[in-house]
């Protein structure tokens, strides 16, 4: 039978004590006082786990270091959830008008588009759930659609997919019943449709960490898809990705997904410039941690993009 967790909760001066004890250099401990009354011990030694060693912390590492860190943290997640509305919605609408131009307004209503129930996506789930949150949202053109139209038939889906998440697209895209459907989406972004199911997945993953103010840097997600052809992989795992990180689990691979998707939405994009400049002139050692190796901002790879066509 596993224990039942029942350490004693440290108060701030003997959370200090504990660290300094373990190894940190702290230099004005008022100052790092403040910071774990603002942020916690938990959340503070999470950005310590690469420096922790079986006595306690590597030799040299102070607490102005972990604070560095901490906001470089903040500036990645403010920084990828500045590409969101142009990434969320620009996928919303990418999908939506694909597939109303095909199969008409009321396209994700319909069972046969879409593959059998399973654990993952259950269309009948799925459908009354959409329509469930389409008739409690308060926007003023819900009420004129519920005053005006006949509610016997799903409203059309560009109002329904007002109410839908990222995640939620994400799981109706893989459950698409035609392959065809999802490349032919993908190619309006310059992607296949592999790719693309993959990394929303992994974004929607990368978004909600992002939401919850949860720790990016130095964190191991799941695989997912490095890109849509061999070449453009190789490139980046040779040249852009961490030496060590070859089966994409590190940050570096969903920023790439961002720079690609920002730039195919929107071609004047400065994100992915701006994310150059958020991470020049930082350390090898801090930017293996999130998946890059020295050099990566030179690479062609992360380079504007064409603009997607349009027709």
């Amino acid at each position: 039978m596993k224990p039942v967790y029942n350490k004693t909760p440290l108060k701030l001066a003997e959370q200090l004590q504990h660290l300094t004890e373990k190894g940190l250099s702290i230099a004005d401990s008022e100052h790092a006082g403040r910071v774990l009354r603002r942020v916690g011990l938990y959340r503070l030694k999470g950005y310590l786990l690469p420096y922790k060693t079986d006595q306690g912390y590597r030799g040299g590492v102070t607490f102005a270091e972990i604070e560095h860190l901490m906001s470089l943290d903040d500036a990645l997640r403010l920084h990828i959830l500045s590409a969101m509305p142009l990434v969320e919605v620009g996928i919303r609408q990418a999908i939506t008008q694909y597939m109303l131009e095909t199969y008409g307004l009321h396209w994700y209503a319909s069972p046969t588009l879409f593959a059998e129930p399973s654990e993952y996506f259950d269309h009948q789930v799925f459908l009354a759930k959409a329509l469930d949150e389409f008739g409690h949202m308060p926007d003023l053109f819900v009420g004129h659609y519920r005053e005006k139209y006949n509610e016997t038939v799903p409203p059309p889906v560009w109002m329904v997919a007002e109410t839908m998440t990222l995640g939620s697209w994400s799981k109706l895209f893989e459950a698409f019943a035609q392959r065809e459907d999802r490349n032919r989406v993908a190619q309006t972004l310059g992607l296949n449709g592999k790719t693309l199911t993959s990394w929303l997945h992994a974004l929607t993953i990368v978004r909600n960490i992002c939401a919850h103010h949860s720790r990016l840097y130095d964190r191991t997600f799941g695989t997912m898809a490095v890109a849509d052809n061999r070449r453009i992989r190789s490139r980046l795992i040779q040249a852009s990705f961490a030496e060590a990180d070859k089966d994409a689990l590190r940050l570096a691979p969903r920023l790439y997904a961002v720079h690609r998707l920002t730039q195919a939405l929107d071609p004047g994009s400065t994100w992915t410039a701006d994310l150059k400049i958020l991470l020049h002139s930082r350390s090898p050692e801090l930017l293996s941690r999130i998946g890059l190796r020295s050099g990566w901002h030179t690479q062609p790879e992360w380079e504007p993009a064409q603009p997607a066509p349009t027709a």
